[in-house]
This record gives structure tokens, sequence and C-alpha cells, in this order.
């Protein structure tokens, strides 16, 4: 299974990004097992925290470029990059607490799955980075709003216009992470959350209808910016730059 979702606990339930051996890139499969996996938690009453992380010594490495390398055009990409908008979509707007953990770097499309959730927590190992201007687009699946949301426009814009790859320790002074912690320690973390019901009232009080439509507004933007992008020269030789140096 590229996707494993699990209940840790009646209140507490975990999605794992199960590819190792690519790093824990987002492929097809990917995006449409978290979507259905989102989908049936949604429903939990019972859940109180959502602990999405990767496995192996990775957190995500972004989108699976060997299976994307074949999306030429402005509507191919799309054909990827508005489905992966809507996982982002369900991860924020999910009625429980949600966590990523940072088991390993998260690059790419990785630290964009990252801005979508309420907390990041980190091994302290590995680097976060919006790397994706090194392949001349730009997030494509709606994290630079998100991070924005997160960090503040100045912190943001600085990630983003970069690339840098920050360390664990830098990403907590950005803000982005919270802290360095062991999953052991972070179950135990979830353990101190009131149970189901109330934890998703708050959630939905919190995110306003006016806010929700201003934030997919602006992601939906950035998944039609992306595309646009998708389809020059200047991407698809970084492409195959990229994957020629592999």
């Amino acid at each position: 299974m590229k996707v494993i979702c699990r209940k840790q606990s009646e209140h507490v339930a975990e999605i794992i990004l199960n590819r190792p051996e690519r790093r824990n890139a987002v492929d097809f499969d990917v995006i449409n097992d978290l979507k259905m996996h989102l989908q049936e938690l949604r429903q939990d009453r019972n859940l109180s925290v959502l602990i999405i992380r990767g496995e192996g010594d990775v957190f995500c490495s972004g989108g699976d470029l060997q299976s994307f390398h074949s999306l030429l055009t402005r509507e191919d990409a799309l054909t990827m990059l508005r489905p992966m908008g809507e996982v982002l979509k369900e991860i924020v707007t999910f009625p429980a607490i949600t966590v990523a953990y940072l088991n390993g770097s998260a690059v790419g499309g990785g630290a964009e799955i990252a801005s979508a959730v309420d907390y990041r927590f980190a091994k302290g190992i590995g680097v976060v980075g919006f790397i994706q201007g090194n392949l001349h687009i730009t997030t494509g699946w709606g994290g630079a709003s998100l991070l924005k949301r997160r960090i503040g426009l100045e912190k943001a814009l600085m990630m983003l216009g970069t690339t840098n790859r920050f360390s664990m320790k830098e990403a907590i002074e950005l803000g982005f992470v919270a802290d360095v912690t062991s999953l052991e320690d972070l179950y135990r973390w979830t353990e101190k959350w009131v149970k189901g019901v109330i934890v998703q009232t708050y959630k939905d009080l919190l995110l306003t209808r006016g806010e929700k439509e201003d934030l997919f507004l602006a992601m939906d933007k950035e998944v039609e910016a992306c595309a646009s992008l998708w389809e020059t020269r200047e991407h698809h030789d970084a492409v195959r730059a990229f994957l020629n140096k592999k």
C-alpha cells in the first residue's frame, strides 16, 4: 500500500505515506488514496487528532517527477494539480486537529502538505524547502497560500522565493515547525486533546465560511498559475536535467 491509514487509538488516526523507496513521493495512486482516506476519516465524530507522516527517514519529497514526466501541457498538468489541491483542501478543513510529523525532509510538494495541517512537529533530521522555483514552477497544490496563513507574508515570501532548504532548527525559528519531538512523545501529546466532538466543534467555529472561501480561491489561483508555468520549455528543461542528474 502506498498510503497506510489506521487508528492509533479511539480518538487518534494516522495517515502514513508509504513509498520510502521513492522518498514518499506523490503519484496519482497516492493522490487517490489520500482523498479516499481523508473522506472516510472525516465521518468519524470520535476523532480528535489526525497525524500525517512518512515511512522511513523522509516525510515527503513532493511530486514524483518520474510519474508526472509525461504531463506536458497546461491541461495535462491540471489532471494532477487540481486533484492534489483538493486533497490539501480536505486537510486544511479536516474536522479534527491535524498534525504533520516531519520524520525527515519535507521539500517541494511535501512542504505544501505540511503547510496544510494545524501543527508541524519534527524528528529533527532533514530539511524543509519550497524548492519548486528550481524547476521553473510555483507551488501547485495551494501551499503558498497555506504557508502565508501559517507564518505570515514576509517569512512565506522568503521561504518561497529563495528556494532555500532550511534545517528543522531554522524551521522552528521561522515558526513553521512547532518543536522537535519523538513519535512516541507526539502520541502522548495527542492524548491531551479533548475528545471528538468538542475539538471538531472548535475547528468548525474557527474557520469561518468567508475565510474558507477566500483561502480556497487563493489556492485555486496557485493551481492555475503552476499549470501555466508547467508547459513552458524552461520547466521541461529543468525536469530533464533533474532526472538525468539522478
